[in-house]
Formats: C-alpha cells, structure tokens, sequence
C-alpha cells in the first residue's frame, strides 16, 4: 500500500494549509465573537478554488475525488470547524443531487451557483423539529398538481440556509409509505420560501443553522430528483458519502488539540523544567497524538472505499464517530494540560471543544453512527466462520 497523495492531492493539501494559515486561524475567534455568516473568508475560499470540489466537470465543478475532498476539510478544520463547515456545506447540499439528479438537472440549477464570479450556496434540509435521525417522521408535504409539486413544511438546522440560492428538500409524497413514501427535490430560493428561527448555537458560530419555512412553493416536476419514494436511499447514499467530511474536520480539530498542547507543554516550566517532560502529560500527549493519527487513516479509507465504489457505510461510521470523539477528547486534553490558560477565552483550546460538541452531533450523532456500524457488522458477522463451534440449543453452531 502506498499511502503517498498524487501530487495533484498534494498541492491541494497545501493550498488549502496555506489558506487557514493565511485567512482562517488568525480570524477565528474574531469572527466568532460576530455569530455571523463569515462571507469575506468563504468568498476567499471559493476564489481560490476550495469549494464545490465534488461537482463533475458535466456541470462545471472540479469533480475532484472525495479523498481530496477530505484534506480540505481537515486542512479548514484544523483552523476553525465553523468556516470550514460554511466552506464545505455545498458537499452536503449538493451531494443528493449528484447522486441522483441527471446532467441536464445539475446544469440547469447547480451550474449557474458553482461557476460565477461570487460564492453561492445550497442548503441540505432534511431535519425537522421532530425528525432528526427517524427521517420517516418527517412531516413536510409534496403534493404534485398537474406539472407541479406544491412543498409546504419546516426543516430546521440547516446549514448556510440564509446564505442559500438552492435548498435540497426531503419531503413525503406519500405518507403512509412512511420513509419509502420520501422523495427529494431540488428547490430555489422563491415566493413561499422563509427562512425561520436562526439557531444562537455554544460553538461553530462561524457557521450559521436556521429553521426553513415552505408555504404553498410551487416547483415544477423536473425539479423532483430521481423518482418519488427514492428520497430515504438518496439520503443514506448521502450521508454514508459525506460522514467522512466531517470526520476530516474533525480530525483538523483533533490535530490542531495536540499542536497547541505539545506547543504549551513545551514552554511551559515547573519544577525547573518543561511540564512535558513530566511522564504524566507525556503519556497524555501521545494518547492524544494516536487518536489524531487514528481519526486521520479511518477517513482517509472510508473517502478510499466510496471514491472506488465499495461498501462504505461501516466505515463511514467508523470514522465520523471515532475522529469526533478523538477531536472533543483532545480539546478536554489539550484544557487539562494549559490549566487555567486553557480555560481562557485569549486561548484557542476553549474554542476547540466548543465546537468539537457539535461534530459528535450533527450528520447523525454519534449514537446513530455507532448503531449504522453495529448493524452492518452483524449483518457481515451471519455467513463468518471463526472456525470455532459453540451448542445452542443443543445444536452445533459457529461461535461469531
């Protein structure tokens, strides 16, 4: 196995480096202190040609593998979790429609945003106030009317929502189906469309959530993505897709923890020498290193998998919980070894669990991504031999 990047994933990495060195970190926790929208810094981003990498050359995007997709994230993470989540959100909004809409749909609606001089931005709304990770809950209408669908319904949590000229809407055109009944359509900014309650939120306030009220919008049927009743396994196509995104912020959050930790521990004395040569905070460090390391390889497989078309749900999974529990577990790490410093506002580690809280939740907490990959194994575990027998009920049956 060769674990180099081309050179073309290479200078990626280090463009997108060099944009949170230059744009992101030194601006971080001033923006922050806005709870605004950060356009200039997104503006930037999508000038030097760090958004939109999914999108095929068809309809004018870069299509860039999702593997490269990942060290932008990772690279925007690392300088602060909530630009790079308003830098990388079209992945999100985006994603179904890829998926699953045709050339001719991605050139008519997501061409024009990903191509002209100013960012634009699309919004994935699946969640409702009583849907999050039991989407056939959701109760938001498409009923069709001749050459229409008529939406009405609120989604909440939606990333950039206010931002949006392209809302990616999951709604019922059957109910009673429950999830099979859920279709996906793609939906512009237009009369009937409202943007809600703007989420005051403990961290990422560099990125903004908002509810999305839809009264009576009128879309015609090509707006419909795939056919009626594919929306539930559009949605799961999505997320198994994009769960690695968030693993590679997370794992930039992770990193950044130990960076700002071994830094501190190193100019930081006591006892007439650095306090990271005590055995206690070394051990801490390296424990926090691992897990960075850790969070790093499983995205960069789970993006491998689905770049190659393997099964990646698992993985996926893998990844997305295990990268965002490593990135709150380095920031409380990275609190404990800085002391008092570290529980300052001046100092970025506060920041760093802030906003790590949100990555164990949102795109399915963590909860779920442990659920989604206990399932897979056991589903994977029905046709295992360990080559080991144990009687149940009296029968022979192989020990898995």
């Amino acid at each position: 196995m060769d674990f180099r990047l081309s050179d073309k994933e290479q200078k990626l990495w280090e463009r997108a480096e060099e944009f949170t060195r230059e744009h992101i970190t030194p601006r971080a926790h001033i923006l922050e202190m806005r709870n605004e929208f950060p356009k200039e810094v997104v503006q930037k981003a999508y000038e030097a040609g760090l958004m939109n990498l999914h999108i095929p050359p068809e309809a004018g995007g870069p299509g860039v593998s999702l593997l490269a997709e990942t060290l932008v994230s990772e690279a925007t993470g690392y300088g602060c979790a909530g630009m790079a989540t308003s830098i990388m959100c079209n992945n999100l909004a985006f994603a179904p429609l890829v998926i699953g809409a045709t050339i001719e749909q991605l050139k008519e609606h997501v061409e024009p945003l990903i191509t002209g001089k100013d960012a634009k931005f699309g919004s994935f709304c699946l969640t409702e106030r009583k849907a999050g990770s039991d989407v056939a809950a959701i109760t938001t209408r498409a009923e069709r009317d001749g050459d229409e669908y008529i939406i009405n319904g609120m989604k909440c949590f939606a990333t950039s929502a206010p931002q949006a000229s392209l809302f990616t809407v999951f709604a019922s055109t059957q109910p009673e189906l429950k999830h099979k009944g859920l279709s996906v359509f793609m939906v512009p900014k237009t009369k009937g469309v409202k943007i809600g309650h703007i989420e005051d939120k403990v961290g990422q306030k560099n990125s903004i959530q908002s509810e999305v009220i839809f009264e009576d919008v009128r879309v015609p049927k090509e707006c419909l993505v795939g056919k009626e009743g594919e929306g539930f396994k559009i949605a799961m196509m999505t997320l198994d897709k994009t769960r690695a995104g968030i693993a590679a912020i997370a794992t930039g959050v992770a990193q950044r923890a130990v960076d700002e930790a071994a830094k501190f521990a190193n100019i930081r004395h006591q006892f007439g020498k650095s306090v990271g040569r005590f055995q206690g905070i070394s051990f801490k460090l390296a424990d926090m290193g691992a897990r960075a390391a850790a969070s790093r390889h499983l995205t960069r497989y789970a993006a491998w998998l689905a770049d190659n078309d393997l099964p990646v749900s698992k993985d996926s999974a893998f990844a997305k919980f295990f990268a965002s529990d490593s990135a709150m577990l380095n920031a409380l790490d990275a609190i404990q070894i800085m002391g008092g410093y570290g529980y300052l506002v001046e100092y970025p580690v506060e920041k760093l669990m802030r906003d790590a809280k949100l990555l164990q939740i949102y795109e399915g907490t963590n909860e779920i991504q442990r659920l989604v990959a206990g399932n897979t194994m056991l589903k994977e575990s029905v046709n295992l031999d360990t080559g080991f027998h144990v009687k149940y009920d009296g029968k022979d049956a192989p020990m898995v």
